[in-house]
C-alpha cells in the first residue's frame, strides 16, 4: 500500500500503523478510536432519539393539532437545516484551534443542548409557574402555556443540536483512516440498530409516564458520556485556510461557498444523485400502507421490520470489511443499477391477488433474508462514498451545500408526492388502501433519474483515478478531456456474488408463489403473473451484469 496521506505503513519496529492526515494510529490506537467513537454514537443517538419519539406523544396528550406538531417537529428543523447548518459547516472547515476544527463547535454548545433537555423535562412545572406568576387571570390556559413552553424548548433544542449534528458526522472523515471508513460505518450502523432496539424495548413504553426521568437521564448521559468521548478523541493538524488573516465577512463567505460548491458540474452530479434519491424516498413513508393493502396487519409488519433489523445488524458486523475491499463508490453504483432495474417489480400487486397474510409474511421475510447482506453493505457504503468523493478539507461546506439541494428537493418532492397519491385516490373508495400500490411508480421514476447522475459521477471517478489515485477535483473539467487510466485496477468480482444472492431470493420467492397459486390456492391468473416474474427476474439479472460491464469500461 502506498504511503499516502490516508494509507497505512510500518514503524521502525515493524508494527503496523494507520494514517489519517497528520494522525498516526497503531492497531491498538485504532481500536481505542473506534471504541470511543462508538460509545459517543450511542450517547448521541439516544439524545437525538428521545425528542422526536417522545415529544409528539406529549403534544398529542395536551391536545395539540397535527399541523402544530408537524411545524415543530419537521418544518422548524428543516428550516435550520437549510439555513444554519451550511453556515456552521462552512465555518467549521476553516476554524483552527488547539482542540481541532470540529470539537470546539461540539463542546461549546454541549451545555446549551443539555440545558434544553432539562428544560423539556421540567416543562410542566415551568409552565405552571409562568401561568400562576405572569399570566394569572389571562385568557390562555395552563395547557396552552405548557404547549408554548415545549414549542420554545424544542426550537432551542433543534438550534443547539444543529451545531452538534452538523459537525459530528464530519469528525469521522477527519480522524478515521480512509481505508477503514466503511468498516467503521458498519459498526456505527450496528450500534444505532442495537441502541434503537434497546430503547424501544426497555424505555419507550414509559415515554409519557416517566418523561421527566427519561429526559434527565439522557441529558446526564449525553453531557458526561458524549463529553468524555470528545475529550478522548484527538483531531490532527490541518493546513491553514486560504482566507487566513482576512476580516470576517458574511458576503465574502457566501461568495466563496457558492463558487466552490456550486460551480463544478461534477459536484452537481453528486448533489443531484442524493437529491433525486431522497425525492424518490419520500414515498417510502407510505410503505406501511402498501403492506397493509396486501393484507398484512400492523403487528405482522412490526415483526417483519424487527426481524429485518436484526438480520441487517448481524450482517453489518462484516459488511464494512467487504465495502473497504470492494470500494464504497463502486458498491453504490451497482446498487443504483440494481434498484433501477428491479424497483417496478412491486407493481405486480396492481394485478395479482395477494396470498393469505401468513404466507405473504413468510415470503417477504424470505426476500428480506436474501436482501439483508445487500442492505448492510449499502448502508455501510453510503457515508464513506461521500467522504471519498467530496474534498476532505472542505467536507463540511460541501456536505452543507448538498444538504441545501437535497432539503429543497425533498420539501418540494414531498408535497408533489402527496398530490400524486391524492390524485390516484380519487379513483378508489374513500378508505381504500389500494392506491398505495402505485407508490413504486414514483419511486421508480426518481430512482432512474438518480441512477443517471450516479453513473455520471462514477464514470468521472474512474477517469480521475478511481481507487488508485482519485483526488476530489477543485477545477472544472470536461469528461471527454480525461484519459482512461493506463493501468487501471480490474473491478472486483466479489460484489457480483452479493447481487447473485439477492437475485436468488427474488427468483425463489416468485417461484414459490407460482407453486402456491398452482397447487395450494389455485389461481390461474396469479400463476401466469408470477411465472412471468420468474422470467423477468432472470432477464433483470442478465441486464444487471451487462450494465456492470458497461459502467466498468475504460
Amino acid at each position: 500500500m502506498s504511503d499516502g496521506p490516508d494509507s497505512g505503513g510500518k514503524t521502525d519496529a515493524g508494527s503496523r500503523v494507520y494514517r489519517c492526515g497528520s494522525l498516526l494510529y497503531t492497531r491498538k490506537g485504532l481500536i481505542f478510536l473506534f471504541a470511543w467513537l462508538l460509545w459517543g454514537d450511542m450517547c448521541f443517538y439516544l439524545m437525538e432519539r428521545i425528542v422526536p419519539s417522545i415529544l409528539p406523544l406529549k403534544f398529542h396528550s395536551l391536545g395539540s393539532s397535527n399541523l402544530l406538531i408537524g411545524l415543530i417537529m419537521a418544518t422548524l428543523p428543516g428550516m435550520f437545516g437549510v439555513t444554519i447548518s451550511p453556515w456552521i459547516s462552512f465555518k467549521s472547515d476553516r476554524y483552527r484551534s488547539r482542540w481541532g476544527r470540529r470539537m470546539p463547535f461540539i463542546l461549546g454548545t454541549m451545555p446549551f443542548l443539555t440545558a434544553t433537555l432539562v428544560l423539556i423535562a421540567f416543562a410542566d412545572p415551568i409552565a405552571a409557574w409562568l401561568h400562576v406568576t405572569l399570566l394569572q387571570g389571562a385568557s390562555c390556559t395552563r395547557t396552552a402555556v405548557t404547549i408554548g413552553c415545549l414549542a420554545v424548548f424544542a426550537g432551542l433544542f433543534d438550534l443547539s443540536n444543529m451545531f452538534v449534528g452538523s459537525i459530528y458526522w464530519y469528525l469521522f472523515n477527519d480522524v478515521v483512516p480512509q481505508n477503514h471508513l466503511a468498516r467503521f460505518m458498519s459498526y456505527f450502523r450496528f450500534v444505532a440498530v442495537v441502541t434503537t432496539a434497546l430503547y424501544n424495548y426497555f424505555i419507550y413504553q414509559y415515554a409519557l409516564s416517566n418523561m421527566r426521568e427519561i429526559y434527565l437521564g439522557v441529558a446526564i448521559l449525553y453531557f458526561f458520556g458524549f463529553g468524555l468521548m470528545c475529550l478522548n478523541i484527538k483531531e490532527g493538524e490541518y493546513p491553514p485556510p486560504e482566507d487566513l488573516g482576512q476580516r470576517p465577512s458574511l458576503l465574502r463567505d457566501i461568495r466563496v461557498f457558492v463558487k466552490e460548491c456550486f460551480t463544478l458540474p461534477f459536484y452537481w452530479d453528486v448533489f443531484l444523485y442524493t437529491t433525486f434519491s431522497s425525492v424518490g424516498g419520500c414515498m417510502l413513508t407510505f410503505v406501511v400502507f402498501f403492506n397493509q393493502s396486501l393484507g398484512l396487519s400492523l403487528k405482522q409488519i412490526g415483526h417483519m421490520d424487527a426481524v429485518n433489523g436484526v438480520m441487517i445488524a448481524v450482517c453489518l458486523l462484516f459488511a464494512g470489511s467487504l465495502v473497504d475491499r470492494w470500494h464504497p463508490v463502486r458498491i453504490i453504483m451497482y446498487s443504483s443499477l440494481w434498484a433501477a432495474l428491479t424497483v417496478l417489480n412491486n407493481l405486480i400487486w396492481l394485478a395479482a391477488i395477494p396470498p393469505e397474510s401468513r404466507v405473504l409474511l413468510w415470503v417477504m421475510l424470505g426476500g428480506l433474508c436474501a436482501a439483508a447482506p445487500y442492505s448492510a453493505v449499502v448502508q455501510a457504503a453510503g457515508m464513506p462514498r461521500e467522504m471519498i468523493l467530496l474534498p476532505k478539507e472542505q467536507f463540511g461546506q460541501f456536505s452543507g451545500a448538498q444538504g441545501i439541494v437535497r432539503a429543497t428537493g425533498t420539501m418540494i418532492g414531498g408535497a408533489i408526492a402527496g398530490l400524486f397519491l391524492d390524485m390516484i385516490k380519487r379513483y378508489y373508495e374513500k378508505d381504500s388502501l389500494f392506491p398505495y400500490r402505485y407508490i413504486y411508480i414514483w419511486i421508480a421514476l426518481f430512482t432512474c433519474v438518480a441512477t443517471f447522475y450516479n453513473y455520471r459521477v462514477y464514470r468521472s471517478w474512474k477517469r480521475l483515478g478511481a481507487e488508485d489515485g482519485y483526488r476530489p477535483p477543485l477545477k472544472r473539467f470536461r469528461f471527454k478531456d480525461l484519459q482512461p487510466a493506463t493501468q487501471a485496477r480490474p473491478a472486483p468480482k466479489g460484489p457480483l456474488w452479493l447481487f447473485a444472492f439477492l437475485f436468488l431470493g427474488v427468483f425463489l420467492s416468485n417461484a414459490f408463489l407460482v407453486w402456491y397459486f398452482k397447487f395450494v390456492m389455485p389461481d390461474s391468473t396469479n400463476v401466469i403473473l408470477f411465472s412471468a416474474m420468474v422470467a423477468v427476474s432472470c432477464v433483470e439479472f442478465w441486464l444487471f451484469l451487462r450494465l456492470v460491464r458497461f459502467v466498468e469500461r475504460p
